[in-house]
Order: C-alpha cells, then sequence, then structure tokens
C-alpha cells in the first residue's frame, strides 16, 4: 500500500531502517530545547494521507529511552481525516538538564495499521470469561 505525504524538507522523508521494520523514523525538522519538566511539539515537516480503515500510531524511538526524553502521550493517534503536520511532543523529565533536539534527529516512530471500525452497544451483562474481572496483576506474576 502507498501512503501519500507532503514533505516540506527532502531531508525529513520518513524512512525505515530496514525493509522488515514497521515503522517509518520521523526526524525533527528543525532544532528545538526542551527545558527541565517541560513539553515541547517538535515539527516533523510531515504531512500524511492515511486512508480511511487504517490509522498512524505514533511511538518514540527506542534510543529515546537513555535519554530523560518522553513522549508526552505515550502513544499518539494520527486518524485517517487528519491532514496535518505531524507534532511529536517531547517531554523532558530531568529537573536540571535541557535536552536539545538537533535538526534530523530521530524523534519517534510511525506505524500505520489497520484500524477496524465498530460501534459500542449498551447491554446489560458481559458474560463470563476464563480471564474474569480481576483486572491488573489479576493472572499473576
Amino acid at each position: 500500500m502507498k501512503i501519500k505525504l507532503i514533505n516540506n524538507d527532502n531531508n525529513c522523508i520518513p524512512t525505515k531502517a530496514h525493509a522488515s521494520d514497521a515503522g517509518y523514523d520521523l526526524r525533527a525538522s528543525r532544532y528545538m530545547s526542551v527545558f527541565p519538566r517541560d513539553t515541547e511539539f517538535i515539527p516533523t515537516g510531515v504531512c500524511v494521507d492515511i486512508p480511511v480503515g487504517y490509522v498512524g500510531l505514533l511511538f518514540p524511538r527506542s534510543s529515546i529511552s537513555k535519554t530523560p526524553l518522553r513522549m508526552a502521550n505515550s502513544v499518539g493517534v494520527i486518524d485517517s481525516g487528519y491532514k496535518g503536520e505531524i507534532q511529536v511532543p517531547l517531554y523532558n523529565t530531568s529537573e536540571v538538564e535541557i535536552r536539545d533536539i538537533e535538526q534530523y534527529d530521530r524523534i519517534a516512530q510511525l506505524v500505520i495499521v489497520p484500524c477496524m471500525d465498530s460501534q459500542l452497544e449498551v447491554v446489560d451483562d458481559l458474560g463470563t470469561s476464563e480471564r474474569g474481572t480481576g483486572g491488573f496483576g489479576s493472572t499473576g506474576k
């Protein structure tokens, strides 16, 4: 499947390091600083046309975990109706250290997956399951 995109900077075209990779690496389109305990929306210069029936999931790159930077919303959801620039919200967990994002740094990855159309139905009972209603950690260690 081909996904159309607009790219405002040829150095920011999303790429996969390996053909088998699930996600496209997204790059910062300009230099920015993220101050301690602050969030900045890092522009990527990229707009995508995600087809109806699919969703773009924005994840942090694993290398970000080596720094005090975290994606502010953990996972971003890009619906097929959104055609604007993808921006990556990065939060600096450090109390003192300013984190610089260099232009063209790889900062996130975009994974495009099918998204099933569904409708919610209110009922009085969901029946039983093997799992039950125990919640987090209910199956043990």
